[in-house]
């Protein structure tokens, strides 16, 4: 059951993210604020659907858990919402976002939980950083 709901989050926050590049691409960028309320407002209602049957189940961790998730989604989405707004194109905010968000993750595992890298892995980290590197180049 874990797996469904790991990729129920996986899919609407990943939804979220494409929801706002649309508005962006659309000029509708003073949206996106509303767009936002609207959306963690449908994913709240969607996770307390999910978690009322469960409610007798759940230990104060795993709530503490998702709540600490849902807060650095709504962080994340508002920072690519101002960015774009603050006229950074989308073909430079979504791939920083998302793949300074993978980068941190991989540097936590390393310097924090002693993970090793396979020479293939660390080539695709550094072909990721040197893609972000030139994507922030002026033109």
């Amino acid at each position: 059951m874990y797996q469904r709901y790991m990729a129920l989050a996986f899919v609407t926050n990943g939804l979220g993210a494409y929801g706002l590049r649309v508005l962006a691409g659309a000029g509708l960028g003073n949206l996106e604020t509303r767009y936002l309320v609207i959306w963690y407002s449908a994913g709240s209602i969607l996770a307390l659907a999910v978690a009322i049957p469960h409610l007798g189940k759940l230990a104060v961790r795993e709530l503490g858990i998702g709540i600490l998730m849902a807060f650095c989604s709504v962080l994340g989405q508002t920072g690519m919402a101002l960015a774009m707004s603050g006229g950074i194109p989308g073909y430079v905010v979504f791939p920083v976002a998302v793949g300074g968000g993978l980068i941190l993750v991989v540097m936590v595992g390393v310097f924090v939980f002693g993970e090793r890298l396979s020479l293939l892995i660390g080539i695709g980290i550094a072909s990721g950083l040197a893609s972000l590197i030139l994507l922030a180049l002026p033109s």
